[in-house]
């Protein structure tokens, strides 16, 4: 019997090794609940704050959380020492990905949805395709860092 054996110094484990399956499982099911449970949207939309939703916000952190309990603070006075890491993050966040994000962006609001998406609304959305470009995510660096046994720091 093939067993799925667990993490180890290396290898990945079978949630981590199968995780675009688990997300575009969870993105099914997000439009198939929104589709047929149109309830539980709508329930889940009352709970917010301040325009930010309650239900959102407390998944983003369960996901974020057990990632940050990994982080040694101390290390920020050693970056310095290798800024190799920091030289590339520069590099592609704010040299690749803000054009990157502006060329696929616009090409899908004003080419592929242009018949979908009034220009003004175009507008928008590549504004805020831009930003999200620029901006790195946090939760994405832990858990790429993570899986690859990289250095968070």
């Amino acid at each position: 019997m093939n067993k799925i054996p667990k993490q180890t110094s290396e290898g990945i484990s079978f949630f981590e090794r199968n995780l675009t399956l688990w997300v575009a499982l969870c993105m099914v099911g997000g439009v198939l609940i929104g589709r047929f449970l149109p309830a539980v949207p709508d329930t889940l939309a009352k709970f917010e704050y301040a325009q930010v939703s309650i239900p959102i916000a407390f998944l983003i952190w369960l996901m974020i959380y057990p990632m940050m309990m990994k982080v040694d603070f101390a290390s920020i006075r050693d970056v310095g020492k290798s800024p190799k890491g920091l030289y590339v993050t520069w590099v592609v966040n704010w040299l690749i990905k803000p054009f990157t994000m502006f060329g696929i962006a616009w090409f899908f609001f004003y080419v592929v949805f242009a018949n979908l998406i009034p220009e003004e609304l175009a507008k928008d959305y590549l504004a805020g395709a831009v930003l999200l470009g620029a901006a790195p995510c946090t939760a994405m660096v832990f858990v790429w860092s993570h899986l690859t046994k990289g250095n968070p720091a």
